[in-house]
């Protein structure tokens, strides 16, 4: 193999494991927003579930409806914390970091530095 085309394999390389890494950041902060979303849901049961509303707003009335749901929840909340969804979620985030590991053997295998050093 010439040194051309290990330099080609050594900047693919990199740029899969940069794009690795960043979307492993986005699914990172949507873990932590998914968790917050939980732990919000979970309060709210434990502490007010009467004045918990899981829906879309009504139109015309969200002053009222603000007054009285102490937490809200849309469909698209409630479809975030769905088993279905965590369960894609998860498998995704699981693929993903596995991804980032075996590129980041790659890079160092090839006598890159390590890109976490």
């Amino acid at each position: 193999m010439t040194q051309q085309e290990q330099d080609a394999i050594l900047g693919r390389t990199r740029r899969e494991y940069r794009e690795a890494k960043n979307k492993f950041g986005a699914l990172k902060k949507l873990n932590s927003e998914i968790a917050d979303l939980a732990r919000n849901l979970a309060s709210a049961l434990e502490q007010y579930p009467e004045r918990l509303m899981i829906g879309n707003l009504p139109q015309g009335s969200l002053a009222q409806v603000m007054t009285d749901a102490k937490c809200v929840y849309t469909p698209e909340d409630a479809d975030r914390l769905s088993p279905e969804s965590l369960c894609t979620h998860l498998a995704e985030y699981i693929k993903v970091k596995e991804l980032k590991a075996r590129l980041r053997k790659e890079l160092v295998e090839q006598g890159d530095d390590d890109p976490e050093a």
